[in-house]
């Protein structure tokens, strides 16, 4: 029971996390007609390159779903999350604006711990 509760609960955090970015993937492709968001994406600095982000955001989260390919996934999406706190931080945001990032950096750490578990192993050095 408890590994099932662990797969469960590994995979909640996936489907959040995955939910989050694909949203946020789609928003890449819609055109910009408010204000406010042509001037956050201004300040980003990703108004220029929205469709690419977006194209990449899909093909990391679709590698971060497959369970064959959800290590090389992992590593991805924790680098594109990784990469957008720190733009964040560094383009003096309010702490209100990047608040998913890390709540999704936190999601993907649970989930990584629940459905990969040869990561943790390779961490501590042990052999798979």
């Amino acid at each position: 029971m408890k590994q099932r509760t662990g797969t469960i609960i590994g995979w909640i955090c996936s489907i959040l996390v995955a939910a989050m970015t694909i949203m946020s993937a789609f928003f890449e492709f819609m055109p910009l007609t408010d204000p406010v968001m042509i001037d956050y994406a201004t300040r980003l600095g990703v108004l220029d390159i929205a469709v690419p982000l977006g194209i990449a955001k899909l093909i990391i989260v679709t590698f971060y779903l497959i369970p064959r390919t959800s290590s090389v996934g992992f590593v991805l999406m924790v680098g594109y999350y990784a990469g957008a706190l720190a733009t964040n931080i560094t383009h003096d945001f309010a702490l209100a604006e990047y608040v998913p990032v890390p709540v999704a950096l936190v999601l993907l750490t649970i989930s990584a711990y629940f459905r990969n578990p040869e990561l943790l192993s390779r961490l501590k050095g042990e052999t798979v």
